[in-house]
C-alpha cells in the first residue's frame, strides 16, 4: 500500500512541475540579407513585436541571430515589424563616436516605412530571408 501510495505521489509532482514551465515567448530566430543580389556585409536587424520590446542581431556577410532584451537568443512570437540598417564606417574609423553614410535606402532603417514584417511562429522557422533593393520605400 505505501508503495502505491509512493508511486501516485511521485507521478502526481512530476505532472505538477512539469505543468508549472514557463513557456518562453521567444523561440530562434535567424536569417539571411541580401541587397541587390549580394549578402550585406554588416549591419542591425530588429524585430518590432505587436507588444513588448524588440530583438535585436547583428548582420555578418548577411546572416543574423536574434537576441532579446534580457540577452536570450530569439525573437517573440507573432507579426513583427523588420527594420534593419547598414552604414559605413565613421570618418576616422570610430563607429561609436558618429555615424557614417547608410549604405542601404533609409527607409529600411524605420519600422514603419521599411515594409519588412515577419511572422515568428511557435515552432518550424525557418530562416528568414530579406531581399532589399535600392529601389524607392513602399
Amino acid at each position: 500500500m505505501l508503495n502505491k501510495l509512493t508511486n501516485v505521489l511521485s507521478t502526481t509532482l512530476l505532472l505538477v512541475l512539469s505543468g508549472c514551465q514557463e513557456k518562453s515567448d521567444f523561440v530562434p530566430v535567424s536569417g539571411e540579407v541580401l541587397y541587390e543580389g549580394k549578402p550585406l556585409a554588416s549591419g542591425v536587424i530588429m524585430f518590432q513585436p505587436t507588444a513588448g520590446p524588440p530583438s535585436r542581431g547583428t548582420i555578418e556577410n548577411g546572416q543574423f541571430a536574434l537576441e532579446n532584451s534580457a540577452g536570450e537568443l530569439g525573437g517573440r512570437i507573432g507579426l513583427n515589424k523588420v527594420r534593419i540598417a547598414s552604414r559605413a564606417a565613421a570618418p576616422g574609423g570610430d563607429a561609436e563616436m558618429a555615424l557614417g553614410k547608410s549604405l542601404i535606402p533609409e527607409h529600411y532603417g524605420d519600422f514603419n516605412a521599411s515594409g519588412l514584417t515577419a511572422e515568428v511562429k511557435p515552432e518550424g522557422n525557418g530562416p528568414f530571408r530579406f531581399e532589399l533593393t535600392a529601389e524607392a520605400s513602399p
